[in-house]
């Protein structure tokens, strides 16, 4: 018997030896992996810092055992662009901790058509001597036998990130600025000349005249969309928060698209039974986008069809769709159509000037006012672009944060 036992033991301390070397070596992994370019920090049920690795301290400038035991919230703070602190309650961590989210990261998959596209916000996490950094994280929870035990969040620094984006920027906003001055003065020339200053031009120098005007025309449109694009990624775009009608909102669009609409020969059709109906958002916002879907549908179809206008209301959304048949867009392109600059090729083949920066400006500014942009398409069919938007700010602010909240705190 004393032998059987002996044996027992000796198999139960062997297994003890390799379940802690495994452990061992998993740890190894975790907390070697990235080492002063990535910060991993593991928590308990509470929150408590309970490991932490050396890309932690190099980020943070906390040392492991000044740390241990503190909570994490407490130890590395989480402030917005504003230096405005994220609370406990708000911090997803502690909302994965409680079982409401399973799983957080800032990297967002590329969207698919159809699909709301939302802009990842910037947030900051504060060092030891209260200086900040830029940073992408992800956490995850740790799980046993079906019950939380606390969680895992990987962080970066993404300083270098935000100053290359930023000389980026710069770089194109200069650029964009010493081009459109002058396009202006040939503009300019072009007038004076078209108005006799030489002397009366012949027909034939009028043609070549005011074919340099529409391009000059073109490439001033170009600058334009370029500067317009650098400053909505800047974030300096004011929101207006205004009570709009929509039938109100609908009439101003078809006026102001009527005259293209005349001269392609499209006939274009609105709704007239939303008279009582009202949105709370920004108006001059809401027209540049639908605006857009419909310059789209009138260039891109042909002389003779029709473009449809209508609106569908929901619970707490009010939503704008723009209808064609026109040439619609292949369906191997369509994941791209946001893309700056982008143009699908049989567009580019019935239409070659063009920028490629409208749906682009589309979704940026539509993010701001918490809607989302999504389409459907056939090729030589037609395409239908949907603005979903809020029927009041604060409806859409929510559903902003909600999906923001899943991906940053």
């Amino acid at each position: 018997m004393k032998k059987i036992n002996k044996t027992k033991r000796q198999k139960v301390k062997k297994k003890n030896s390799k379940m802690k070397d495994v452990i061992a070596e998993h740890e190894a992994i975790l907390f070697s992996v990235g080492d002063h370019i990535m910060g991993v920090v593991v928590v308990d049920k509470h929150g408590k810092i309970i490991r932490i690795n050396k890309g932690f301290e190099t980020l943070t400038d906390w040392k492991e055992k000044e740390v241990l035991g503190k909570s994490l919230v407490e130890v590395l703070p989480r402030e917005d662009e504003d230096k405005k602190r994220v609370s406990f309650k708000d911090r997803i961590l502690s909302k994965i901790l409680s079982g409401k989210i399973l799983t957080s990261t800032e990297a967002s998959p590329p969207p698919a058509v159809g699909i709301p596209i939302e802009k990842m916000p910037v947030f900051y996490y504060v060092r030891k001597d209260k200086s900040r950094f830029p940073a992408t994280s992800v956490i995850s929870p740790m799980i046993s036998k079906g019950k939380i035990t606390g969680a895992v969040e990987v962080f970066y620094d993404i300083s270098k990130e935000k100053e290359l984006e930023r000389i980026r920027l710069d770089f194109l906003s200069l650029a964009s600025h010493q081009l459109r001055t002058p396009l202006s003065g040939v503009k300019w020339l072009i007038e004076t000349m078209h108005g006799g200053i030489l002397g009366e031009p012949t027909k034939k120098q009028k043609e070549y005249l005011n074919d340099i005007y529409k391009v000059n025309e073109q490439m001033i449109k170009l600058v334009s969309d370029i500067l317009n694009t650098l400053r909505l990624e800047s974030e300096a775009t004011i929101i207006k928060k205004e009570t709009s009608r929509v039938q109100r909102l609908l009439n101003d669009i078809l006026i102001t698209m009527a005259a293209a609409a005349k001269e392609k020969k499209i006939t274009l059709q609105g709704p007239l039974n939303h008279r009582l109906l009202t949105i709370e958002t920004d108006p001059v916002i809401v027209k540049s986008i639908i605006g857009t879907f419909l310059s789209n549908a009138i260039d891109y179809s042909m002389p003779g069809q029709k473009v449809l206008l209508d609106v569908k209301e929901r619970a707490g959304t009010v939503t704008f769709l723009v209808q064609d048949f026109g040439i619609g867009i292949p369906k191997r392109e369509q994941k791209r159509m946001f893309e700056r600059f982008y143009r699908a090729s049989n567009a580019k083949n019935l239409k070659p000037n063009g920028t490629g920066l409208g749906l682009n400006i589309a979704r940026t500014i539509a993010e701001k006012i918490g809607a989302n942009i999504s389409f459907t398409s056939e090729e030589n069919k037609g395409s239908t672009f949907y603005l979903r938007i809020p029927k009041t700010m604060s409806e859409g602010a929510k559903a902003r944060n909600m999906h923001l909240n899943k991906h940053s705190k």
